[in-house]
């Protein structure tokens, strides 16, 4: 995850974006691991789907999907 805060600032995204958006993906991170071990679905609509039954509303989803497409953009830019 540092790494990709070191990205973000790079990107010039606020110090806030960047906490956010790290925090954000280390959660979907963790509940992709959870339910691989218990052999559940586990892609990113599973997750979209997952947060908007635990009461985030579209907005936060939006959010969290930015940080997601923000982490892919790193991970491309890394290699």
């Amino acid at each position: 995850m540092a790494g990709f805060i070191v990205w973000l600032s790079r990107q010039h995204s606020p110090l806030t974006q960047r906490r956010r958006c790290a925090d954000a993906v280390e959660r979907f991170l963790r509940w992709q691991r959870d339910q691989r071990e218990h052999d559940a679905g586990h892609l990113e609509d599973d997750y979209y789907a997952y947060l908007q039954r635990c009461g985030s509303n579209v907005a936060q989803v939006v959010q969290v999907r930015t940080a997601i497409e923000l982490f892919r953009r790193y991970l491309r830019t890394a290699d």
